[in-house]
């Protein structure tokens, strides 16, 4: 094995050195000794001082920063140096099954964890799945722009339960500053959304943020008493029961949806059901009508309108009417050019 010099060190090697409960702590001559035989440090870097400083200092960083569990008995003289059971092998399983969405996993990680997870798959040799796999974007656009101090705060805010303070674009670029308690966030499709509740608003549903739009973010006091999620509801429970990543509003009431698919739609909609009462029925290979009890929100405009030709709304009547005006209307400017 070739020699390692001093700043060659990890902090992963030398959390490696510790031993591992329930075997005794050692001291830090003992732990330069094993660093020593392990990476084959010459002994005239074991014994200097500098050696010694530079090993403390990786100790007290795995201490201070709780990166690896490691702890250590302060009233002992020599102080001793010892580590709980070594989470990544034990997370080796869990890596080897994130490794391929690396590049998907990592940007959703707290900044600090980020490098963490990068290093813990490359040193232990569990991203050979990487080059088998591409995990493709669910639509058109690309990610936007996260902005890694904004996320340093945000991400501090969400951990520690304190509020923050932001300016929030609109959708005409206008700029309104906000002050709410995050709950958590929402991922969806190619964009971060924080959940949270502005002010002191008693209310048990969330409003959602898109991340990219926010800027200058500030933490408020702790002292300040905004409401915080309920500990009895996951955030999961909470957007599920509000029907939050629909981005439906108070007013969309619920529908009974009928669809009439023509072509390579009609066997389409047996791959992703709109709904747990849905029910499909064949008219022909190529025409199928689908009938769902489902929210009457934006999303399902947008969902009707990607099937294009392929697609009649058969009831209720007053979306088919809306969606009869907006191709007349989209005729006309076709037919204006």
């Amino acid at each position: 094995m070739p020699k390692v010099s001093r700043i060659d060190l990890t902090k992963h090697q030398v959390f490696l050195a510790l031993p591992e409960k329930p075997a005794n702590p050692i001291s830090l001559k003992e732990i330069i000794r094993r660093l020593s035989t392990q990476h084959k440090i010459d002994d005239k870097s074991l014994n200097s001082r500098i050696l010694e400083q530079f090993v403390r200092r990786k100790l007290d960083k795995l201490l201070n920063f709780n990166e690896y569990p490691i702890y250590a008995e302060e009233s002992a003289r020599p102080v001793l140096y010892g580590r709980e059971k070594e989470p990544v092998k034990q997370a080796l399983g869990v890596l080897a099954q994130l490794s391929y969405l690396n590049d998907k996993v990592t940007r959703f990680l707290p900044i600090d964890q980020q490098a963490i997870f990068q290093n813990s798959i490359k040193q232990n040799g569990v991203d050979r799945w990487q080059q088998y796999i591409y995990v493709a974007p669910s639509a058109v656009w690309r990610s936007p722009d996260y902005n890694a101090e904004a996320l340093r705060v945000l991400y501090s805010a969400i951990e520690n339960q304190h509020p923050i303070a932001f300016d929030y674009l609109n959708m005409k670029g206008q700029a309104k500053r906000k002050q709410l308690m995050p709950w958590g966030l929402m991922f969806k499709a190619e964009k971060i959304y924080l959940l949270g509740v502005e002010g002191q608003l008693d209310i048990d549903k969330p409003a959602s943020y898109a991340v990219h739009r926010m800027e200058n973010l500030t933490p408020l006091p702790m002292e300040l008493k905004y409401r915080g999620k309920p500990d009895t509801k996951t955030l999961t429970q909470i957007c599920e029961e509000h029907e939050i990543g629909l981005f439906s509003s108070h007013r969309d009431k619920k529908i009974a949806l009928e669809l009439k698919f023509y072509g390579d739609a009609a066997r389409y909609i047996d791959e992703t059901p709109l709904s747990d009462d849905q029910k499909v029925i064949s008219l022909a290979d190529d025409c199928r009508i689908l009938k769902a009890t489902v929210r009457d929100c934006y999303e399902l405009r947008k969902f009707i309108r990607g099937f294009g030709v392929n697609v009649e709304v058969l009831a209720p009547a007053e979306l088919r009417a809306e969606i009869t005006a907006e191709l007349q209307a989209l005729l006309k400017r076709y037919a204006d050019i």
